[in-house]
């Protein structure tokens, strides 16, 4: 069989060893054998070309504008494609040094800290990183380009030292990504705030710009296809959630990525504007909802598409960690987090979501078996139908629940919902426990408008209508089902006949009139096109005989 990688010969403590392959796996024999448990080393002398192989690349030649490069992503399965290693998920190498010698005109990158660079003549570099924290296999990395570096200073509140960020990027994207990179170090100082000291704070964070279309979270050097801002905060949070603490299997790795995906929705919202944030937590879930099915627990690790899925290990998951923290609590979810990311075993080593529930349970004294069971390993959401009616203070809300897929057969959310009109608003949650459920309260104002979870802190589908009868009485018209959730705005007139309608956004602006051809009878309801409106909150101007009033509405 031909290997990319040929094994010269092994030395153990000076002496040559024996040594057999059988497919990817090298077996070192050793007089009297070796004694498990037990701390030893080996020198493995090797040579070739390393494959072309993965959906990552694994290791990777190629070009950008003004050099070629050479650079490596292992995750998940490609580490033994360059170098020998234990390629596991159960061991972290305790220390590590990476020597190359490349052309005098280009730099590399890598994990820790550079200890030397060396001109050795007019072709010849060589570059020496030093890294001494814990590692798993697939974070070791190196990429080699006509690289040119600035460096960034991370200071902490209540710390002397700050932290240096080496940033290695292409020579035609310098000027751009040194403007780009700035939102880094407030991250740094967020994470750091939250969760805990940055884990590798005696060597340095960096990023190295590469060319594959994402980012890899390399221990202290994450590979970039740019700075943008969301990319810069899901391979910064990874130093914590990935590589400090790394998923002890890849069927956990939602504990990689979804936990990198839920700080970069926490860097809008702290970092950006209240609506940045909401916006965000909306395209997450709705990428969830999508789709009827699909768990965050993987049933298969060897498809390394659905390893990775978008909308399930990182989008379900952010959301999924975003429903327990409300669960629980801020305190609680945080206190949890740091204890899942100092404590012993899991420290610089691996986890499990077993090891996340206890700590969360601990915390908050909530028993979260149910949660995890239909949430990590049950498939889809809910669809939530809402109706309610006022009359007078009395309201009355029915909630019914229709799972999106079999495995779940009801899911216990609450149901939040904001009741608004001129005179207050208010905001009630409801919490059903069973498929179909009927709540009444007393409401102090007279409802005009009702929005489903305006915190965006529910993963489900929902369409929310209803009606104050008083109002269906004393007025003329009113909008049937406010928010509206399809593309047709429904107006209850009574007997009075419209003649005309107008619709405005907040900014005054008209978006749409009704034409010659809108006909309505006194009686019936009548019926809007608004398909070409975009969700929002807007204005109805109504025109009858005798008759004008204005109302406003919310298209979800």
């Amino acid at each position: 069989m031909k290997y990319f990688l040929q094994t010269d010969s092994v030395f153990y403590h000076g002496s040559k060893l024996r040594f057999t392959r059988a497919a990817d796996v090298l077996f070192v024999h050793k007089p009297g054998g070796w004694k498990a448990g037990t701390a030893d080393s080996l020198t493995v002398y090797y040579q070739g070309n390393p494959a072309l192989f993965g959906g990552t690349g694994y290791y990777v030649y190629d070009f950008h504008a003004t050099a070629p490069i050479v650079h490596t992503l292992s995750q998940p399965y490609g580490a033994y494609y360059w170098w020998p290693c234990k390629q596991t998920l159960s061991d972290k190498i305790d220390s590590l040094d990476m020597v190359v010698s490349t052309h005098s005109d280009f730099k590399v990158a890598g994990n820790g800290v550079l200890v030397k660079d060396q001109k050795i003549n007019d072709t010849t570099r060589i570059f020496h990183w030093k890294h001494r924290y814990p590692i798993a296999t697939y974070l070791v990395a190196t990429a080699i380009t006509n690289y040119e570096e600035f460096i960034q200073h991370a200071k902490f509140h209540n710390r002397v030292d700050s932290l240096p960020v080496q940033n290695y990027v292409f020579p035609q994207s310098k000027t751009d990504l040194m403007r780009d990179a700035e939102p880094i170090l407030p991250m740094l100082r967020l994470f750091d705030s939250l969760f805990g000291e940055y884990p590798f704070m005696k060597e340095k964070y960096g990023h190295a710009q590469f060319t594959w279309g994402g980012g890899m979270e390399h221990q202290t050097m994450s590979f970039m296809v740019n700075l943008s801002f969301d990319l810069m905060a899901h391979e910064l949070a990874h130093m914590w959630f990935g590589d400090k603490v790394t998923c002890g299997s890849w069927r956990d790795l939602w504990l990689n990525e979804g936990f990198a995906t839920y700080l970069t929705a926490l860097s809008y919202r702290y970092l950006k504007p209240r609506e940045e944030w909401l916006n965000v937590m909306r395209d997450i879930r709705d990428a969830v909802t999508g789709v009827d099915d699909g768990s965050v627990f993987p049933s298969d690790t060897v498809q390394v598409n659905r390893l990775f899925s978008g909308r399930l290990t990182y989008n379900k998951g952010a959301f999924v960690l975003h429903m327990l923290r409300v669960k629980v609590g801020d305190v609680a979810f945080y206190n949890a987090c740091r204890k899942y990311l100092n404590g012993n075993p899991r420290a610089y080593a691996f986890a499990t979501t077993k090891d996340l529930q206890l700590l969360m349970e601990q915390e908050s004294g909530q028993n979260l078996d149910t949660f995890f069971q239909r949430w990590y390993v049950g498939e889809g959401f809910p669809y939530l139908n809402i109706n309610w009616v006022q009359k007078g203070t009395s309201m009355q809300v029915t909630v019914k629940q229709r799972p999106s897929h079999p495995s779940v057969p009801f899911f216990q959310v609450p149901v939040p919902i904001h009741f608004l009109a001129k005179q207050g608003d208010t905001l009630i949650t409801l919490y059903p426990n069973k498929l179909e459920q009927t709540f009444s309260f007393l409401l102090p104002f007279a409802a005009d408008t009702a929005l489903f979870d305006p915190e965006v802190e529910v993963l489900a589908k929902a369409s929310l209508g209803g009606m104050n009868q008083d109002k269906t009485i004393n007025d003329w018209v009113v909008i049937k089902g406010n928010p509206v959730t399809g593309d047709k705005l429904e107006l209850v007139t009574l007997n009075m006949k419209i003649d005309k309608m107008e619709i405005f956004n907040i900014s005054g602006q008209k978006c749409l009139e009704t034409g010659a051809e809108f006909l309505h009878s006194p009686g019936k309801n009548a019926i809007f096109d608004i398909s070409r409106l975009a969700a929002g909150t807007y204005m109805v101007k109504i025109n009858g005989t005798n008759q004008q009033t204005t109302l406003n509405f919310v298209k979800l």
